[in-house]
């Protein structure tokens, strides 16, 4: 069976989909990735077969404005949208208007490639509408893959709950689809304490940022003269704001140790022996990868879905949530509390027993294959492909159009 997985972005986009793709892979399934060409390489470094398709438009690029929010959400803001500010709504719809306009700069050269290819399921990133569109023109199943978030945020959705975007209606009717066309289905690697309930229908499903079934728990005992660690997960090419920067430098004057990198690469997330905290933006990835090693966490989130991850995490007692506009003070308190108190690890620990009870990437494949399972992709209809300009000739291996 042919497997076509497509997304907007490396890194926690990326990552949660690479086990799946290579549980497909070792089942004895053919596995390509498509993606913009600026994330080709992220893909190639993977092992997996990268497809080349368009380019992102200059504003949703790594280096692009963000829209940044202020204050605190609601930590259940999902579940009703109506009650948000005017201001808070317009923030979600530039943020889904962001993403309609990935898709349609990917959705071209996307859909040339499964026609060409003709797949027999799409997984798509979450936010990677254009995988939607081209399961839609095959008539094959979409299934959505989210990265950790806390929720299932339907951005191409007004009000996250009413009809789509008039710009995704619009580039759905393009290629003569259904614009009420949806996934079929969603894969959810959130711990199922963290998550949010969802009109739709989702499976779990863990991927390798968790540590195997037989992994041994992180030592109770310590032992003496051991020095604690602070694991900074951070992916904005500015690093974190001075704030965390500040506290940071106090509590390594205190004797703690802070290893620095980035929070959704892949490989992914991994916090160091001894790690008593992971400090990062609130990704889904870093929230995941975290919480399946059993080690409290700190997010100072700058965006609405980093601030619900982060919210859901304190509420769960594993967790620390602060808004990026923070206090060098508020985060050094925040820190002592997360070294300090014992409450946050054994929270942390139990976030970790949920992750390790969900399915793995294998008992996914053998889902989504099974004949009676909801997900199953069949093979795609037997017409003829249109013809297909194929695109030029990709560096990366078997990267070709076909």
């Amino acid at each position: 069976m042919r497997v076509l997985f497509t997304t907007w972005s490396s890194g926690g986009h990326l990552t949660p989909m690479v086990p799946l793709a290579r549980a497909f892979e070792e089942a004895g399934h053919q596995v390509r990735v498509a993606v913009p060409s600026g994330c080709a390489a992220a893909v190639a470094r993977t092992g997996l077969v990268p497809v080349p398709v368009g380019t992102l438009p200059k504003a949703a690029r790594p280096a692009g404005a963000a829209p940044r929010l202020r204050g605190r959400w609601p930590a259940d803001w999902p579940l009703r949208p109506a009650e948000l500010g005017a201001e808070q709504r317009g923030l979600l719809r530039a943020l889904g208007d962001k993403q309609v306009r990935i898709a349609e700069a990917m959705a071209q050269g996307l859909v040339a490639f499964a026609r060409c290819w003709r797949p027999a399921l799409v997984v798509h990133d979450a936010s990677a509408y254009a995988g939607t569109v081209a399961a839609a023109v095959l008539g094959v199943p979409a299934v959505g893959q989210m990265w950790g978030s806390a929720a299932v945020l339907r951005l191409d959705r007004q009000d996250l709950h009413g009809p789509p975007l008039p710009g995704y209606a619009r580039l759905m009717r393009r290629y003569g689809v259904d614009p009420a066309r949806e996934p079929d289905l969603w894969l959810d690697p959130c711990p199922p304490s963290l998550a949010l309930p969802a009109p739709v229908r989702r499976t779990p499903v863990r991927f390798a940022a968790a540590p195997e079934r037989t992994a041994p728990a992180r030592r109770d005992d310590e032992p003496p003269g051991a020095v604690p660690r602070i694991r900074l997960a951070w992916d904005d090419a500015d690093g974190p704001p001075e704030a965390v920067r500040a506290a940071l430098r106090q509590v390594e004057a205190r004797g703690v140790q802070v290893v620095a990198g980035p929070g959704a690469a892949w490989p992914p997330l991994r916090p160091p022996e001894g790690c008593r905290a992971v400090v990062h933006q609130g990704g889904g990835a870093a929230v995941v990868a975290a919480a399946a090693a059993g080690v409290p966490q700190l997010v100072v989130a700058p965006r609405p879905e980093q601030q619900l991850n982060g919210a859901r995490l304190a509420l769960a007692g594993a967790g620390r949530l602060l808004t990026a506009d923070t206090s060098a003070a508020h985060v050094l308190a925040a820190l002592s509390e997360l070294l300090e108190r014992p409450s946050y690890t054994a929270a942390a620990r139990g976030l970790r027993a949920e992750i390790l009870a969900l399915p793995g990437p294998e008992e996914t494949v053998a889902r989504l294959t099974n004949p009676d399972h909801p997900g199953r992709a069949d093979p795609p209809p037997a017409t003829p492909p249109r013809p297909a300009t194929p695109p030029a000739p990709s560096p990366y291996r078997g990267a070709a159009p076909c």
